[in-house]
């Protein structure tokens, strides 16, 4: 893999919408860019977001500001993407018509999601609030799913903090508030004001970013409350130094929450937009958090015994890993990214002999006695003077990684493929079967299907053809009890 194939983020973010879509894929980024090459494209930023991405991302891209209804809207990307460039989409305008123009460029595309409103078509979807179904997507046969806290957008110093020792904080009874980014509606002066009839909080921490826009009002009701420190546009390590220093914090059930339970304490949350329902669902459900409403109550009982509690609970949802996952994730899409098809050669023979005689292999073949040689080196030249037979390497930026095969006859093909162990687990097959279906039809474009046989057993193969878009075909007569794949060539670009 080349270790610095490029990834695209595309978010926006500003004071009407917030910011949270930037922060989880700068988050996103942060864990990655030390691998991968990352930049941001961004719709008309504000000059203070531009420098915020600019400490995460290698580049920015500056889009011109563009309705999501409008055609050029779909097409905003078009010069910036390839198909060995990966794209990450984070928000609500990238539909299905929007991730379809992006998969026609043969991009990888990973989506972050948490609203399940429209059909998806990315390679990966991550969806990081617990407790979400699976079935309430509707995607593409080939969609990976990445669901949970363990797939948490968390910034380093959080993913440190995870992995660290949490103990109650000493002296004073600190609270840290905050009501992310923007909070166009000021919940948290109105928080703010709630909290002064609570005697057993010594003081509150509050924090608010760069698009927050009712800073003069709450600096006004702020100057006659000593108890309160206001905090803005905090870096993640001054955040959690922050969070460390308070053992309650009241936070929106966005991705704050997930930065506060990670770093662990008695957290309640406030469901401040419609999109945050499951993610505020799942905190309450599973002891995470409690309800906002229920924070003068809670504070009052045995403070240590609470915090003790709480914190046992957060751990077992948030170990500090979440970074380890997503980045072998995005090594097999870079993979993917970087495979080739070239014909076979003679030589390739012992190549393809010891793949073929893999025990792996042999098991998963209708033949599974061992290949010798001599018979082996027979087969390839006969293929190979064949016309009939069109025989590729797959390789993954140079490194043979895969052999596939096609037997024609009378406008049909049959396919029959294997990959090195040293590739296989990766997610690769379909990608394999997809590119070398699109190198034989340069060569065979007229041709009206291309078939395949699985063993039953083979799971890892059947779903490989599932995701490449083949479908279930009649069973073969001379192989009743397999699995017969089909696929037309002009069903190939419908989604």
């Amino acid at each position: 893999m080349n270790p610095r194939t490029r990834i695209i983020f595309r978010a926006d973010g500003n004071s009407q919408i917030g910011l949270g879509h930037v922060v989880r894929s700068l988050a996103l980024a942060q864990m990655l860019s030390h691998d991968f090459e990352c930049i941001f494209a961004i719709q008309a930023p504000s000059h203070e977001l531009q420098e915020q991405i600019k400490k995460t991302c290698e580049g920015v891209i500056i889009l011109p500001a563009c309705n999501h209804d409008e055609e050029r809207f779909i097409h905003e990307l078009d010069a910036y993407i390839a198909e060995d460039v990966l794209v990450v989409l984070d928000g609500y305008n990238f539909n299905t018509t929007y991730q379809q123009s992006i998969k026609r460029k043969g991009c990888q595309l990973f989506c972050i999601d948490d609203i399940h409103s429209y059909t998806f078509v990315a390679d990966a979807i991550l969806n990081q609030a617990g407790g979400v179904d699976a079935t309430k997507y509707k995607t593409a046969p080939y969609t990976k799913f990445l669901l949970g806290p363990k797939f948490a957008l968390l910034r380093t110093p959080f993913l440190e903090a995870a992995r660290s020792e949490r103990i109650l904080p000493a002296g004073d009874v600190r609270l840290f508030l905050n009501l992310g980014g923007a909070d166009p509606h000021n919940y948290t002066l109105q928080i703010a004001k709630d909290l002064e009839s609570i005697q057993s909080i010594d003081q509150v921490e509050i924090i608010v970013g760069s698009a927050y826009q009712h800073l003069q009002e709450l600096k006004t009701w702020l100057h006659h409350n000593p108890k309160y420190n206001l905090h803005q546009n905090l870096t993640a390590e001054d955040m959690r130094a922050l969070m460390q220093g308070c053992a309650i914090a009241i936070t929106s059930a966005s991705g704050v929450a997930y930065e506060y339970a990670s770093v662990s304490g008695l957290l309640f949350v406030l469901q401040t937009a419609d999109n945050q329902e499951g993610l505020y669902t799942f905190l309450i459900q599973n002891g995470i958090a409690q309800k906002y409403e229920q924070v003068q109550q809670s504070i009052n009982t045995d403070l240590a015994t609470a915090f003790e509690q709480v914190v046992a609970t957060q751990r077992q949802y948030f170990d500090g890993k979440s970074d380890e996952r997503l980045r072998q994730v995005f090594h097999n899409m870079a993979l993917a990214t970087g495979i080739s098809m070239r014909e076979a050669t003679t030589d390739d023979l012992m190549l393809l002999f010891d793949w073929a005689n893999d025990p792996e292999v042999r098991k998963n073949s209708f033949n599974p006695n061992p290949i010798l040689l001599e018979s082996h080196t027979r087969w390839l030249h006969t293929k190979l003077e064949d016309k009939q037979s069109m025989l590729y390497i797959a390789e993954v930026s140079g490194v043979p990684a895969a052999h596939i095969r096609f037997e024609l006859l009378n406008g049909k093909a049959i396919i029959s493929y294997l990959i090195g162990s040293d590739f296989r687990g990766k997610g690769l097959g379909h990608m394999i079967l997809k590119k070398g279906v699109a190198k034989l039809l340069q060569h065979q474009p007229k041709l009206n299907l291309i078939e395949g046989l699985v063993q039953k057993e083979n799971i890892a193969s059947i779903r490989a053809f599932e995701k490449a878009g083949f479908s279930y075909g009649t069973p073969d007569s001379k192989y009743p009890q397999a699995h017969r794949f089909e696929l037309r060539p002009e069903s190939i670009n419908q989604i």
